[in-house]
């Protein structure tokens, strides 16, 4: 239904990244983006922008994503019930790994702040659980932390310990199912 876009904050085309963060080669998976320099508590560290489209519409790209030799990789979060981000491709935010353990965590619909003091060099993580509500998402976790779940999934927002570690800290539209 796209009249509930009404309701959903519309997103900046593009994304955008604190200046004391830069993309680097990850122990945790790829790239990953890491402090430059202390990031303290509550600071945004990233705005992630794009376009808003249904469950149908983010079915479609994945589907023609998976038929290109090429594979191009779709970057997204939940916003609302069948509303997504997709963000624009090969953003550094997109660099972003998931960690059970995570730094960094949802304060708005588009924003990421830090959810506790970050040291210069340390990775910047969030927990993919916070914003994927695609039911059949899975993927295996290597983030090594002690709270790993070693296989995060499009329900974990329903898991108690989640919704009671993370308070608020969802994107809009699972913090709406999870009320």
């Amino acid at each position: 239904d796209r009249c509930s876009l009404v309701t959903v904050p519309t997103p900046d085309p593009e994304c955008w990244l604190h200046a004391d963060v830069e993309v680097r080669d990850s122990p945790i998976q790829g790239k990953g983006l890491f402090a430059l320099e202390a990031i303290p508590a509550g600071t945004i560290v990233s705005r992630v922008g794009g376009r808003l489209v249904s469950s149908a519409e983010l079915q479609a790209a994945f589907d023609a994503a998976a038929r290109d030799p090429e594979h191009p990789y779709i970057d997204t979060i939940t916003v609302a019930e069948d509303i997504h981000l997709t963000l624009p491709p090969r953003r550094p935010n997109g660099c972003g790994n998931h960690s059970c353990e995570p730094n960094l965590w949802w304060v708005d619909a588009y924003s990421l702040a830090a959810r506790r003091d970050i040291a210069g060099g340390e990775e910047l993580t969030n927990d993919y659980a916070t914003s994927t509500g695609i039911a059949d998402f899975r993927m295996t976790c290597g983030c090594g932390s002690d709270l790993c779940r070693g296989e995060v999934t499009g329900s974990d927002w329903q898991r108690a310990d989640l919704q009671s570690r993370y308070g608020d800290h969802w994107t809009p539209g699972l913090l709406e199912l999870i009320r």
